[in-house]
């Protein structure tokens, strides 16, 4: 069983070193969240361990090995019999890592630390400089060297041509030995342990601009003070500028956290937002009330009826099990479709469409699609921009999608990004400076889209993590049809979201 308190790792060394009262919280009170991320982690870690597993070399595998693990590679390390080692443990100064992979030389050891990303990133070398301090004093103590650090990461170049055939997915070229600097980790240690013991107290750390660099924190919404004070809206929700160092910096002088105290030199423009739209927020939030664009009526006369809503759901497979794709290729594999007829009928059903690992599944998915929206019709979808457009206009240049780009044209010309037509018309003090979907909703009166419900599927990290769990091998089949029974009603979520928002604006026209 791993020791929960005065002990680190490299993860918590890493979270603390981002911001202290993260740490404690993964110490104290840990959230227990399945990632996708996690599971692409894996699948690339297991083609790691079959690239470097050879025949003819004697080699120990500690995967999920918990009992003993750091016994279990001193021993191997002193036997001379091993040649590598795959998740080594190592301790020194109360700190546990667990190496990717620890190859032997005949003068020292070389250690490779695996990422699922597509390159060298720069929290990567305080990530690997932790590794390599506790793996090089731990080696020493045993009179042995580390002598040499590489980076193993995904190879973007790769296309999976055979099932199963994944030589050259990884990229091994990246020899951080000089570039990596340990020098601060011992101070970084003595630091950090300190807020593992049992009865540490929490840090009081106020939100910034930490809580996503270099990562999302997942404990943002229990820390986040921003709103704590009665009737004061944060100046942090303005798009773009709220975050600025420049701002926070004034704000912050000025003792201040509140919007309306933000002077209109910071308020900036933006291509895909009304005229003044930091202004549009201010005032809406002064006044407590929605703002509407006066010339929405014109705007609404340019969709054509009968008006369609979608959305699309991707995934970067990391390893890819489609022929075809490469590993962050943003795979089709859902789409959902519901159809609006005109103002006085109500929306129907919906159609969809869920696959995961079918060899043409891309075919599939643009096939039913130009069925469900037909030749005719304004197709609304959120940001389309980032994402529909993007995906569409990349299955024209597939070789099995190919016959179908006059079709895939029409349906790329008919689009109208729901987003900007939000941004450039329609404001709300519910939605606090957002205007993704879920926060419109909100906004939206007797709407009854609700993405809050625990363990549903709330947004598209979690619908990957279900196309994760549906192409796994070991994943039950009770689980896997319960993700997809969750993936389809999320998916219809958004569309129903993105027609109670059109509907809406259509309403307060009349």
């Amino acid at each position: 069983m791993p020791r929960k308190y005065d002990f680190l790792t490299k993860t918590k060394i890493t979270s603390g070193l981002q911001c202290h009262k993260k740490l404690w919280f993964d110490v104290h009170q840990p959230l227990k969240k399945e990632k996708a991320i996690f599971y692409g982690g894996n699948r690339f870690g297991s083609q790691v361990i079959k690239n470097y597993s050879k025949k003819e070399i004697n080699i120990l595998d500690l995967t999920g090995e918990f009992r003993q693990p750091v016994e279990k590679t001193t021993k191997a390390i002193n036997s001379e019999n091993i040649d590598i080692i795959f998740e080594a443990a190592f301790e020194f100064s109360n700190t546990l890592v667990r190496t990717d992979v620890l190859i032997r030389e005949p003068d020292g050891w070389i250690l490779l630390e695996a990422k699922s990303s597509t390159k060298l990133k720069p929290e990567h070398l305080p990530d690997i400089s932790i590794q390599s301090y506790v793996v090089r004093k731990s080696l020493n103590k045993l009179g042995k060297k580390l002598k040499k650090i590489k980076l193993v990461h995904v190879n973007t170049k790769f296309t999976l041509k055979k099932i199963g055939d994944y030589q050259g997915l990884i990229n091994d070229e990246n020899d951080l030995t000089e570039r990596l600097n340990e020098n601060e980790i011992p101070n970084n240690i003595k630091e950090l342990l300190p807020i593992t013991s049992k009865d540490s107290i929490c840090p009081k750390i106020s939100t910034g601009i930490h809580c996503n660099k270099p990562y999302s924190c997942d404990y943002f919404d229990r820390c986040d003070t921003s709103s704590n004070e009665k009737n004061i809206t944060p100046f942090t929700i303005l798009p773009y500028i709220g975050k600025s160092q420049d701002l926070i910096d004034y704000m912050t002088e000025k003792k201040t956290n509140d919007l309306q105290k933000v002077p209109t030199r910071f308020f900036k423009d933006r291509k895909d937002y009304a005229p003044g739209y930091h202004q549009i927020i201010q005032s809406a939030h002064k006044k407590k009330k929605p703002w509407f664009n006066s010339n929405l009526k014109n705007v609404l006369k340019n969709f054509k009826f009968p008006l369609y809503f979608m959305d699309f759901e991707t995934v970067g497979q990391v390893v890819p099990i489609i022929k075809g794709t490469t590993p962050y290729y943003p795979l089709p594999f859902q789409w959902s479709v519901h159809k609006w007829i005109s103002k006085d009928k109500p929306v129907d059903k919906g159609k969809f469409f869920l696959k995961f690992n079918d060899q043409d599944i891309e075919r599939q998915f643009i096939e039913t699609l130009i069925q469900a929206v037909g030749d005719k019709g304004t197709i609304f979808a959120h940001n389309a921009k980032g994402t529909e457009i993007k995906i569409l206009e990349k299955l024209k240049t597939k070789d099995n999608c190919k016959s179908l780009t006059s079709q895939i044209d029409n349906i790329i010309k008919r689009i109208e990004d729901s987003a900007i037509i939000a941004k450039h018309n329609f404001y709300s003090p519910i939605m606090n400076g957002d205007w993704g979907i879920k926060s419109i909703v909100k906004a939206i009166p007797n709407c009854k889209i609700n993405y809050e419900d625990e363990g549903n599927i709330s947004g598209g990290t979690d619908a990957q993590l279900a196309w994760f769990k549906n192409t796994d091998i070991n994943e039950t089949k009770e689980e896997k049809e319960n993700q997809k029974k969750l993936l389809l009603e999320y998916c219809s979520k958004d569309t129903l979201a993105i027609f109670h928002l059109i509907k809406y604006l259509f309403e307060y026209e009349q």
